[in-house]
């Protein structure tokens, strides 16, 4: 079975900050197969952005959402980070995690699965993951 690559918005790396949920630990219960969590630039610069100038809370949760990009990779792109998250998903065996409702739609639409946040304790799947 394929890698299955997790497409991570700002929102989705801020989850452990603003929640407490183990997004790690989640996506493994979850997925239960291999699996490399992905970054796209502009997310970068969104979190690294809340970082410095967000309010309290905002700062110390993106600052948790940068240390999980360890864990993963950062994809270099250009252009707004929805979009390019939405022109990344399109390469197929993919999902999104995210928590933003029309990211979440726009994906939905497209027939890609998306990871979310489930009544802020736990991730689930919207979709299928092939």
């Amino acid at each position: 079975m394929a890698e299955l690559r997790v497409i991570a918005d700002t929102s989705f790396l801020m989850v452990p900050g603003l929640f407490g949920v183990d997004v790690v630990g989640e996506l493994d219960r979850l997925l239960n197969r291999r699996y490399k969590l992905v970054t796209p630039q502009p997310v970068v610069g969104e979190l690294e952005r809340l970082a410095a100038k967000g309010k309290p809370n905002e700062r110390s949760a993106a600052r948790l959402g940068l240390a999980l990009l360890s864990r993963g990779e950062v994809i270099k792109s250009d252009g707004p980070a929805d979009a390019e998250i939405v022109r990344l998903a399109g390469g197929g065996d993919c999902a999104v995690g995210t928590t933003d409702a029309a990211l979440r739609r726009e994906l939905r639409r497209r027939g890609v699965p998306v990871i979310y946040l489930r009544q802020g304790s736990h991730l689930a799947i919207d979709g299928k993951i092939g």
